[in-house]
């Protein structure tokens, strides 16, 4: 039946537009953890994050909201033609400057600071988490008013399962993070704020996050 075609259509669309939201933030901890590894990985420094680590943020960050962006309808235009590039120009930086915030609160707690390692793991086991949702923000920035509101809305919940996490002392042991000190919360706090304050800066925002940073027809 001919008659079917255009929602046939457009449901393929909207697949595929999903698909390449999704493919951004999988790229993007790509970007991230190949930046960990040319900066941290080579050296004698304690690597910033364990596993266990890792596997929060990017459950809180990736793993939970792209089940629900793969899922979700979308609308808009949709070209195949420079997927990649596309994607490429959205993730290599919103990875790099990720690990650049995570790098530099990490590396000014344990040196600087003279904190514990655990306790600078814990700062950057926030900025990635802070930094990881923010993105998630800018990649619904050129979605509809409605879906935006309601990946704000999840993002915020996840928000809050992590700082949960921080507070319950079992299930923050069993994550090897430290107590949420003052001076853990400020550190984090100024480093989170500086690399969403690069991603901005570079076009990265919740207003017109995607199409200023290369992916306008997302």
């Amino acid at each position: 039946d001919f008659a079917i075609v255009p929602t046939l259509v457009a449901e393929g669309r909207s697949v595929l537009r999903n698909l390449q939201r999704v493919t951004k933030l999988y790229v993007t901890k790509s970007a991230f953890a190949a930046f960990l590894i040319l900066t941290i990985g080579i050296t004698a420094t304690a690597y910033p994050l364990l596993p266990r680590h890792f596997s929060l943020a990017a459950s809180l960050t990736i793993g939970i909201p792209t089940f629900f962006l793969a899922l979700a309808p979308s609308s808009g235009p949709w070209r195949p033609e420079g997927f990649v590039r596309r994607v490429g120009r959205w993730a290599v930086p919103a990875g790099t400057i990720a690990g650049v915030g995570v790098v530099s609160g990490y590396l000014f707690a344990l040196h600087d600071l003279d904190f514990s390692v655990i306790r600078a793991r814990t700062i950057a086991t926030i900025v990635l988490v802070a930094v990881g949702l923010y993105l998630v923000l800018a990649l619904e920035a050129a979605g509809s008013r409605k879906r935006s509101a309601l990946v704000g809305g999840m993002c915020l919940s996840l928000g809050g399962v992590f700082v949960a996490v921080l507070l319950i002392a079992p299930v923050r042991r069993f994550f090897e993070l430290g107590v949420p000190t003052p001076g853990v919360i400020a550190t984090a706090g100024v480093a989170g704020a500086l690399a969403i304050g690069a991603l901005a800066l570079a076009g990265f925002t919740p207003i017109a996050g995607d199409r200023a940073a290369g992916g306008g027809d997302s």
